[in-house]
């Protein structure tokens, strides 16, 4: 009896025995592959080529250039422990720059970092080889081992600081990267827009990355290596900027502070954009250095501001177009006189006009032509402030433009509502007033002021479009034809008889603008902000301007005539 429970006993275990091992060796073998999988092989996340940026003819504007670096493998250098794998490396580092000619770029917290974090990886010692560094490792190549020549791409704007504001620059950054259950090991570092198109449109021109696998030892040294995956390379941009107009515009803010845009009113396509001072894109290659950007930083006149699209500007005189349309809308004639006598005197305030004694009787149309502050002080208090709001906001103003850029200031149109809730007090008669001449608390961008100059020509407000190719939204305007034309014919006269005439001087084309003058600031200070803002040719505009110069003399005698040449430019062929 004894030997037959032995006998069971013993099948028994021979069958537990047997259903273990199919599980571990069989059910689970899967699950262990994986595990061994996980601690052997790394996965590589690679990064893709970066598409170039064009302008609307062809001319690059941003591009890529190869770059010749010189990389490090860890697996020869591996010792019994970490430190004196990392005294290795250093030395081989030092020995290696002696051969090349340059210093080691690495401290020994790096070199200790990149062993901690990314030891399958290369390590990244020079970047960016001359041919004398280059020829130097070709002839030495022998006794560098474990060091090898990576090829790599650099961005190049090779227009250096042309629309250097709109295009922007790039800067290097790494994917996500650990252990555990994430998709990769390691990323490559990319380039990155930070700032203008290159950042708006980052994910169009940064293409599809790739994938590659390294194959470690149960140290994590890479041992082998493969590729998975092929990058893809970024989309070329095209944009609608015409280098040939920016640099226009450029040259005709050299020296100056503040800003100007271009842009078709048909189509909203912006033609040039730009910002002064500006900066040297080129010199934020390969990367934004802390020093140049401190110094830039630390300008008073503020280099690193795009005041094109996020400047906040009071308009002065050329918002007197949009109080003639609130006007008529109210029911004011424009054959309507009213008596200039040099100054507009609301309670304890007084505005003065820029004919210290006056215009005399002033119609809409002349009013315009003479940019007569007490004219369109009256107008604006016979209008109300709903009608002048309510025109402000249909012009687009208080509101971003929607363009596809990142920088997109809305400014402010000032009301009762927004006055409490910013300055605790009501809204009275003299802010009005003050509003109706463009100044005040009432601020607008350059690239809004293009886009409301575009407006009054076509009778449409289009939204502003830098990428080729994108619809611009178009909305009709809600004004009666002949509250248009009105106002048409005043800004006409501006430059055929008024301060505006530079901006129509030898223009092949008929030109319609408007001149303004802001005064801002307090005491020392204190500065005129001068514009201009026009649309031609008069009859059927393809070009809309705002140009804006801080510390100017005035509309007419500062930015009229900057207008004038870069209308010439455009027209005179």
């Amino acid at each position: 009896m004894t030997s037959i429970v032995s006998i069971v006993m013993f099948i028994l275990g021979f069958i537990v025995l047997g259903v273990n091992l199919k599980e571990v060796q069989v059910d689970q073998s899967a699950g262990y592959s994986y595990a061994n999988t996980r601690q052997s092989v790394r996965r590589v996340q690679t990064a893709a080529p970066r598409g170039c940026i064009y302008d609307r003819n062809g001319t690059l504007l941003a591009g890529n250039r190869k770059s010749i670096c010189v990389v490090l493998s860890t697996t020869p250098f591996q010792a019994r422990t970490w430190e004196a794998t990392q005294a290795r490396i250093t030395e081989a580092i030092e020995r290696a720059g002696r051969i090349v000619g340059r210093e080691n770029p690495l401290s020994e917290r790096a070199v200790k970092r990149h062993i901690n974090q990314r030891l399958a990886m290369p390590l990244t010692v020079w970047r960016d080889l001359n041919d004398r560094e280059l020829a130097r490792f070709c002839e030495h190549e022998a006794e560098l081992a474990g060091f090898s020549l990576w090829e790599t791409e650099e961005r190049i704007y090779p227009n250096g600081r042309l629309a250097s504001h709109l295009i922007g620059y790039v800067g290097r950054s790494e994917g996500e990267s650990g252990a555990g259950d994430v998709k990769f090991n390691f990323s490559d570092r990319e380039m990155r827009g930070r700032s203008g198109v290159e950042h708006y449109y980052d994910s169009f021109l940064r293409g599809v990355s790739g994938e590659k696998n390294l194959i470690v030892d149960a140290r994590g040294f890479t041992q082998e290596e493969e590729t998975v995956k092929a990058t893809r390379r970024g989309l070329d941009l095209k944009l609608n900027l015409d280098a040939g107009i920016q640099r226009t515009v450029e040259r005709e803010l050299k020296g100056c502070i503040g800003a100007c845009v271009v842009m078709n009113p048909q189509n909203g396509e912006v033609l040039a954009f730009a910002s002064a001072p500006d900066y040297d894109i080129s010199e934020f290659v390969p990367s934004l250095k802390s020093e140049l950007y401190d110094r830039l930083a630390g300008d008073a006149r503020k280099p690193l501001l795009n005041r094109a699209s996020g400047g906040a500007y009071a308009p002065g005189s050329t918002f007197k177009p949009i109080t003639a349309l609130a006007g008529l809308g109210a029911g004011i004639k424009p054959e309507a006189e009213y008596e200039c006598i040099g100054v507009y005197e609301i309670g304890m305030m007084k505005l003065h006009c820029a004919r210290r004694w006056g215009h005399g009787p002033e119609n809409m149309r002349t009013a315009l032509r003479d940019s007569c502050n007490p004219y369109f002080c009256n107008l604006g208090l016979e209008a109300g402030t709903n009608a002048l709001i309510t025109t402000a906001r249909t012009m687009g103003l208080g509101a971003k433009t929607g363009v596809d850029f990142g920088v997109d200031m809305a400014g402010v149109v000032p009301d009762d509502e927004w006055k409490r809730k910013m300055y605790g007090q009501k809204w009275f008669s003299g802010d009005l007033a003050q509003m109706s001449i463009g100044q005040s608390m009432l601020l607008v961008s350059p690239l809004q002021m293009a886009r409301v100059a575009g407006a009054l020509g076509t009778g449409y407000l289009a939204t502003p479009r830098i990428k080729s190719g994108e619809v611009a939204e178009l909305t009709k305007l809600p004004f009666p034809e002949e509250h248009l034309k009105t106002v048409r014919e005043g800004m006409e006269l501006v430059v055929k008889s008024g301060s505006g005439k530079p901006a129509g001087q030898d223009v092949s084309v008929k030109v319609a603008g408007k001149t303004g003058t802001a005064e801002v600031g307090l005491g020392a200070t204190r500065r005129k902000n001068t514009w201009f803002i026009a649309y031609a040719p008069a009859e059927n505009p393809t070009v809309a301007v705002a140009l804006v110069v801080e510390y100017g003399e005035s509309g007419g005698s500062t930015a009229a005539p900057k207008v004038g040449a870069i209308l010439r430019s455009i027209f005179n062929g």
